[in-house]
């Protein structure tokens, strides 16, 4: 399983996404920290000024009065008491409690007797902090359950006594609202907004620089079929218009190559020809029959010789220009020209479409093919198989086929199996080598297979 993505562009999306959801989830936090602690302080704050003002309040008045002020006071979500007992706490010197009851002191006095306990707990519905209530006051709500409480705030339900100047302990217990401790859903909702907002705009910016090496590919892939396509913009970044510039100046230096290479090539062909042409002519002069005969069969094999290895040179013609070619029609041309000579080819299949290639070019890779399988195999099977991106083109022989080892090696250079060059067997061993080359100038690609069935398959495959 592929965890990464195949494309530059995913993966650089990918990488770029997991640097954000990690920044954005770590500032998440310390916001949601700092949001926990200004909660935390405003609320203690305000809840021992509001104790240390009730404290100050009960100490002047007598029980009955202090009774009534109780009842009057005590609403959520401060609880009051009067009738609880003092219940020891153990001291704590560190963490909130503590924090709680220095602010505590301070508004009440270093003297006063007072504790505080912090703990995770809901108070109780039943609990009635006094039990001389009047009976029409209404009785205290059943708390929500907590759903979406955070409890990685730290914040905690809280029991502070006091204890009277006479004596009398007062109990305070106060249940933080469900609204202090629910997650902060507008800040989270604007965190994912500057999340998408800045997701989007990463997505753009690594398809902006992604965008010319796509633009290179292609370039450089469809090269190898027009080697004189239009040359690349050269815009852009600074390393965009470098790059294209390098491409185009390749481009031109391929060019300029190959037209010296064909300028050579023309020139040897033709004076290889005027020497055997001469060659020809003082063969015929000679009086030996036998003798003039072997000479010309010498000469013949000397100029296929010739003539093959200057077309694997050219590699296919490519000044021949691209056309629409119907198909059927030139594997139907290379059926007659078979059978004008004896030999049999069947065709089986057919092109829905012409398709676009070097018209004789191509004929001469065919060509090629059926020779091949001709020579060795006596006759020739040709299917055709047309799918939307690609046609693939089957050669099957019936001969004896070639062994697994040598299916690559024969489309090396001068390279036969039987290891001889004989006039018998024929050809110079560049047969597939010319066929391959024009397979690949097409786009496409050639390879052979021992069919199932008995005998050798050549595979052509040429793209849409």
């Amino acid at each position: 399983m592929r965890l990464l993505p195949r494309s530059l562009f995913g993966r650089l999306l990918l990488l770029l996404m997991v640097g954000l959801s990690v920044a954005q989830l770590l500032g998440a936090a310390i916001q949601l920290r700092d949001r926990d602690q200004a909660l935390y302080q405003a609320i203690g704050f305000n809840i021992a000024q509001r104790v240390a003002a009730i404290v100050e309040l009960l100490d002047d008045l007598n029980e009955a009065e202090r009774q009534r002020i109780v009842a009057a006071l005590d609403l959520p979500p401060t609880r009051l008491s009067l009738d609880l007992p003092w219940r020891e706490v153990a001291p704590t010197e560190t963490g909130r409690a503590a924090w709680f009851q220095r602010l505590l002191r301070r508004q009440l006095g270093a003297d006063r007797p007072l504790q505080v306990e912090i703990a995770d707990f809901a108070p109780d519905p039943d609990w009635r902090p006094h039990r001389r209530r009047d009976a029409d006051l209404p009785r205290a709500p059943r708390p929500e359950p907590r759903r979406h409480r955070m409890h990685t705030l730290g914040l905690r339900d809280f029991v502070v006594q006091v204890e009277l100047r006479d004596g009398a302990v007062v109990t305070f217990r106060h249940h933080l609202p469900e609204e202090a401790l629910s997650w902060p859903y507008r800040m989270l909702a604007a965190l994912l907004v500057l999340f998408l907002s800045v997701a989007a705009l990463a997505a753009l910016a690594v398809r902006a620089l992604t965008r010319p090496l796509r633009v290179l590919a292609d370039a450089a892939g469809e090269l190898g079929h027009n080697i004189r396509r239009p040359p690349l913009a050269e815009s852009g970044p600074l390393e965009v218009q470098r790059a294209a510039r390098a491409f185009n100046t390749m481009q031109e230096r391929l060019i300029r190559y190959i037209e010296d290479r064909d300028r050579i090539l023309a020139a040897v062909s033709h004076d290889l020809k005027t020497p055997i042409t001469r060659l020809r002519l003082r063969t015929e002069l000679l009086e030996d029959s036998p003798l003039r005969d072997k000479f010309q069969a010498d000469l013949d094999e000397m100029q296929r010789m010739a003539q093959a290895s200057l077309d694997f040179l050219r590699g296919g013609d490519h000044t021949e220009p691209w056309a629409a070619v119907d198909l059927d029609a030139l594997l139907e041309c290379l059926q007659e020209e078979a059978e004008d000579t004896g030999r049999e080819v069947r065709i089986s299949g057919a092109a829905r479409q012409p398709l676009r290639c070097r018209p004789a070019t191509l004929k001469r890779c065919l060509n090629n093919l059926l020779d091949n399988a001709l020579k060795y195999g006596q006759r020739a099977e040709l299917t055709v198989v047309d799918a939307p991106e690609r046609v693939i083109l089957r050669v099957h022989d019936r001969g004896p086929g070639i062994p697994e080892a040598e299916l690559e090696r024969v489309f090396e250079p001068f390279y036969r199996l039987e290891g001889s060059r004989s006039r018998d067997t024929g050809g110079v061993g560049l047969g597939l080598s010319i066929a391959r080359n024009i397979a690949r100038a097409h786009g496409g690609e050639l390879h052979l297979r021992n069919h199932p069935d008995g005998g050798l398959e050549a595979v052509l495959e040429l793209p849409r």
